[in-house]
């Protein structure tokens, strides 16, 4: 998407992407042990983004964060 897309994209979208990123910044300064327990309770879907993004940076594996986040109620 080129510059003049994204800025005159719909506001919806860009809400969105704001609110991931802020997400993102909160967790930032979170331990991963932390991280781990907010997703496994997260059910906002740009919490839940925002999280896994901080995680896979931090070296944790796509698949293994599905795991953890659907993991099966005990």
């Amino acid at each position: 998407m080129s510059f003049w897309q994204k800025l005159f994209s719909n506001e919806q979208q860009n809400e969105h992407k704001n609110q991931i990123a802020c997400v993102e910044n909160d967790c930032s300064c979170k331990t991963n042990e932390q991280l781990i327990e907010k997703l496994k309770t997260a059910t906002d879907e740009d919490v839940i983004v925002g999280i896994k993004k901080v995680l896979a940076s931090r070296g944790y594996g796509r698949k293994e964060l599905n795991e953890l986040q659907h993991r099966p109620l005990q």
